[in-house]
């Protein structure tokens, strides 16, 4: 399916799933009454069909909807912010906020209400969705408290944390309360939508426009997030501050559907994993989708649910745990996680022609084991630098350090006479990390054009559509030229070649027009014509526009024959560096690679 099919999809596929869900959820109850005789009477001035529908049906089935958008929408960015495909919006511990507050205030406030003679009877009914709410807040603030504002991944687990603890002083709470309260609660547990009137949905329904907006706003952000953190960071995408807001955004989003409906599980599990499946991983298409089919499929089995054991009605959280357990089994073995990174500052001096880099005294540690000890490297532009070692000799770890994304224990790097994550931040870095696959569903052409995130995340075609200006997409044309992929641009990453993803990778950052490219293993998966001809492109690149271009590669004889300067790393040391010609880098160079 093409990226604009798949939109077409989304936006009118889902306005047709949240139409269905509306008619389905109106139609059915336990009244025995068609939806076209509830209409008449009601228009005719029938009581009773103006009670049905206006007064129980409608609100049940604008809070299903609700629910239902808010959960779907919530785990599309959950699933996005962490890379993980079984992220669910429970997971940050708002499920156990909400319910540790729903299940305590009622009986409190009753109580207090028969000590000082207050009449609370008719605020009953607002104050379990209203505590619910504020619970559920509450708990994913402490979240994201424990985890010291820290990546994605680390507020998921702080927010299994409070998972727990909540977990447990709902239980001590259950115990203590009367028969009625207990069954009440019970059943508030397994989920059910309850909405006094159609007023009562604004506050959502507020929420959840303003979660839709943002995601709509961010959309070429999150589209770049889904390469991974370290790629999105080497596009300018500060991927730690973005994955946070979506996290902040899917807590609240998770906290109005527990207000309205209780705990309905699954629904952010399975609604955005199938729509993956339908439409791609393009996330215009499916953000907004996964809001409007998540709406449409909660409201018509809100629906289901009161006519299934009419004049009872089966639990909406029985029905979408049957939907969602057989998807998670399938799911579970994917499950990938985030990595932290520093947060990306865009601001200050921008990088000009001639760049000089210069790092002294430079010595990264994990844990115990050092990494790089001591390296110096001086580098202006124009030049192609190549840093050559064999596996684990510290040139990954050197890149990272040149971008500004790996912290140095001791020394310094710097690009232009500033450290170098500022740059990073305003597209004058072009990284690209050492990866793994590139997930399919996405246009070769639409790749590519991620590299001009950077340069134009601030017009508004780009921030609301993720389309380029006519300049831009020529610029994106251009960098499928220089690797040779002008004829596949059309074609789904998937339908690529190793080699030829690997290469629309790398035209993924010619096309942000960086002053320095960093480029970690480029020519993995290339064939040795296609790496002679990279390295050629790198080099022509680097002089006719006065870049800096460093690269880490096994591909030693490419780099001898291209390079004008050579790094040859042995266990975190700089063993020899200069001109191809130098004894020790030919003593380096010699050790292996094509």
């Amino acid at each position: 399916m093409t990226p604009r099919t798949a939109l077409r999809w989304a936006w009118f596929g889902g306005l047709a799933a949240t139409a269905c869900g509306g008619v389905v959820g109106l139609a059915l109850g336990p009244a025995p009454h068609s939806l076209i005789h509830l209409v008449r009477g009601a228009l005719a001035g029938d009581l009773t069909a103006q009670v049905i529908l206006l007064d129980v049906r409608a609100p049940r089935t604008l809070g299903a909807w609700l629910v239902g958008a808010a959960l779907a929408l919530a785990g599309a960015l959950l699933q996005t912010a962490t890379h993980n495909p079984i992220a669910d919006p429970y997971l940050v511990g708002t499920s156990a906020g909400a319910t540790l507050a729903a299940v305590s205030v009622v009986p409190v406030v009753a109580a207090l209400g028969a000590q000082l003679d207050w009449q609370v009877g008719g605020w009953l009914p607002w104050l379990q969705p209203l505590a619910a709410f504020g619970g559920a807040l509450l708990a994913v603030s402490m979240a994201f408290r424990l985890a010291r504002r820290a990546s994605a991944e680390r507020i998921l687990v702080a927010g299994l944390v409070m998972t727990a603890f909540a977990g447990a002083a709902t239980s001590f709470v259950l115990t203590q309360l009367s028969d009625t309260r207990l069954r009440a609660a019970t059943h508030w547990l397994m989920g059910g939508v309850a909405l006094p009137d159609l007023g009562a949905a604004l506050p959502g329904l507020a929420v959840v426009a303003g979660a839709l907006l943002w995601s709509l706003a961010h959309l070429a952000q999150l589209q770049a997030l889904t390469l991974g953190d370290e790629r999105a960071a080497g596009l300018g995408v500060d991927a730690t501050r973005l994955g946070r807001r979506a996290v902040w955004w899917a807590s609240a989003l998770s906290a109005v559907a527990v207000s309205i409906a209780g705990i309905v599980g699954f629904v952010g599990l399975l609604v955005p994993n199938a729509l993956k499946l339908w439409l791609g991983r393009d996330q215009r298409a499916t953000l907004p989708a996964s809001a409007l089919f998540g709406g449409g499929l909660l409201a018509a089995l809100d629906g289901l649910s009161r006519q299934l054991a009419a004049p009872g009605e089966v639990p909406l959280g029985v029905l979408t745990a049957l939907c969602g357990a057989p998807l998670l089994v399938v799911l579970l073995r994917d499950a990938v996680a985030a990595i932290p990174l520093p947060r990306l500052h865009g601001s200050g001096r921008a990088l000009g022609d001639g760049v000089q880099l210069s790092v002294r005294g430079l010595c990264v540690r994990f844990g115990d084991r050092g990494a790089l000890h001591g390296v110096d490297l001086e580098a202006a532009a124009p030049a192609l630098v190549a840093i050559v070692g064999e596996n684990g000799s510290g040139k990954s770890t050197l890149l990272r350090a040149l971008a500004g994304v790996q912290p140095a224990d001791a020394g310094s790097v710097l690009l232009g006479g500033a450290p170098p994550l500022g740059a990073l931040g305003r597209g004058d870095i072009g990284w690209l990390p050492q990866a793994g696959a590139v997930e399919s569903g996405v246009s070769a052409d639409d790749l590519v054009a991620l590299g001009r995130h950077a340069r134009i995340g601030g017009h508004w075609l780009w921030r609301v559509g993720a389309r380029l200006p006519a300049a831009d997409q020529a610029i994106v044309a251009r960098a499928l030229a220089q690797v040779d992929l002008a004829d596949r641009a059309h074609l789904d990453v998937g339908a690529l070649s190793g080699g030829e993803r690997q290469r629309a990778l790398v035209a993924m950052v010619l096309a942000l027009e960086p002053r320095v490219l960093l480029l970690d293993e480029p020519t993995a998966s290339l064939d040795p014509g296609q790496t002679a001809r990279l390295f050629a492109t790198l080099r022509a690149l680097a002089h006719s526009e006065r870049r800096l271009v460093v690269v880490a590669t096994h591909a030693h004889a490419a780099a001898a024959a291209h390079a004008d300067w050579v790094v040859a790393l042995a266990d975190g040391e700089v063993v020899g560096q200069g001109p191809h010609g130098d004894a020790k880098v030919q003593a380096a160079l010699l050790g292996g690679g094509q």
